[in-house]
């Protein structure tokens, strides 16, 4: 008695005594507080504003100096010092490579939240899963309590000459095996308490936690699935992705069509020339100043492949936008379908059926205690009642989890 009494005081500190219990709501704050890829997921929106700011830069002016002597400096045939300061103006560049990078930057922040909806998800049935290994854990340990009390009985009996060796021998196998079963169910119930600490950015003591709730808190009523299909082609980020995936596509031929235009390049400059005084006529020294523009001779624009190639990207974004939509439609119906069908399954475990596996179990303990039926008889009634109600667990955690897909599915975290 005093092992099962110690096995069963292990079994529920692990589960409740040091364990450093976690709502959900705290957990999904650590999440985003703490988790290093959802940190490194947002930096993609800072690069995308730092190149917004980059693109607002005007064309830098070029400096040029120049120095000149004449071939015999012993001579002194005269030397020439001058500078000239140049810029090439263009006419809509800057205004197209802002908009772009302003389309750029709502895409990336579109992707961040796309990336948020499907992280929120996962995280959400990590939780769920951990509350499942939990209640399979609370299972086990109590079908583990029972085969050990029923094989230390069984024992007794035994030396008494109650039972066959064989029955004693069958209780003893029993209670081992539900001993692993339990051991079994502690490792998954630990496993999943790591990863929700992988997800909280910190897995130091990450084993001691364990999550508050239950299972049954997540059966809710669904609507009609049109009512998911609107919600989604408003919420979806993906959808506002491939949104502005098109108007990236058309900001970069507004782009090329700028560039293709005629710049020009104004330059401003003087030069000195001192003239030759030595063996030589005198010349004078003067100064010169220069005015002046170029003009590129954009030969290469009536090469239409550039143009094509914009042209091809838009159509390709406006494709890929209308693809977004139908399978965005198609996941939200099946997720629909699937938890749809998920609440069905848990109304066929009526609270009804539940205390009627109970009762019928209960009955077979009594039978078997009073010598009426035999072990392999009262064994297969008890491995039916575990197996429902870890089929029960399962149901529920289905539920869950097909209700997290759904709202996944339509782009929020929570109705």
């Amino acid at each position: 008695m005093k092992r099962i009494t110690a096995t069963l005081c292990l079994t529920l500190a692990t589960i409740y005594g040091i364990a450093q219990q976690i709502t959900y709501e705290q957990y999904m704050q650590n999440v985003i507080n703490n988790n290093t890829l959802l940190m490194a997921q947002s930096i993609g929106i800072e690069i995308a504003q730092a190149n917004l700011k980059n693109s607002k830069i005007y064309n830098d002016p070029t400096l040029s100096v120049e120095y000149g002597n004449n071939e015999d400096w012993d001579k002194k045939l005269g030397y020439s010092i001058g500078a000239e300061l140049s810029r090439k103006f263009t006419f809509g560049v800057r205004r197209a490579a802002i908009n772009l990078a302003n389309k750029e930057m709502q895409a990336a922040t579109a992707v961040f939240n796309d990336y948020m909806r499907n992280f929120h998800a996962d995280a959400t049935i990590a939780y769920l899963t951990h509350l499942r290994a939990k209640a399979l854990l609370e299972t086990a340990a109590k079908r583990e309590k029972y085969m050990q009390q029923l094989s230390e009985s069984d024992s007794l009996r035994f030396v008494r000459g109650d039972i066959a060796k064989t029955s004693w021998i069958e209780a003893q196998l029993a209670a081992s095996l539900a001993h692993n079963e339990r051991l079994t169910a502690e490792a998954e119930y630990r496993n999943t308490a790591i990863v929700l600490g992988y997800y909280m950015g910190n897995l130091k003591n990450a084993e001691q936690i364990t999550a508050t709730g239950n299972l049954e808190e997540c059966s809710t009523p669904i609507k009609e699935p049109d009512y998911y299909i609107e919600k989604a082609l408003m919420n979806r980020a993906d959808l506002t992705a491939a949104i502005s995936k098109v108007d990236i596509a058309e900001a970069q031929k507004r782009l090329g069509s700028a560039r293709r235009r005629i710049d020009i390049q104004l330059y401003v400059g003087a030069e000195y020339n001192k003239g030759a005084h030595r063996n030589t006529p005198e010349e004078p020294s003067f100064t010169k100043l220069k005015v002046g523009a170029s003009i590129p001779m954009k030969f290469s624009n009536l090469n239409r492949g550039a143009k094509a190639k914009e042209a091809a990207k838009v159509e390709q974004a406006q494709n890929e936008l209308a693809d977004t939509r139908l399978r965005i439609q198609s996941e939200v119906i099946q997720a629909y379908n699937n938890c749809n069908t998920a609440q069905m399954q848990i109304n066929t475990f009526t609270r009804k059926m539940l205390a009627d596996v109970a009762e019928l179990l209960k009955s077979k303990r009594k039978a078997y205690q009073a010598g009426e039926i035999s072990f392999v008889e009262f064994i297969e009634t008890e491995r039916s009642d575990n197996l429902i109600q870890e089929e029960y667990i399962n149901a529920l955690f289905n539920n869950a989890v097909s209700r997290v897909e759904l709202l996944r599915s339509i782009g929020i975290s929570k109705e």
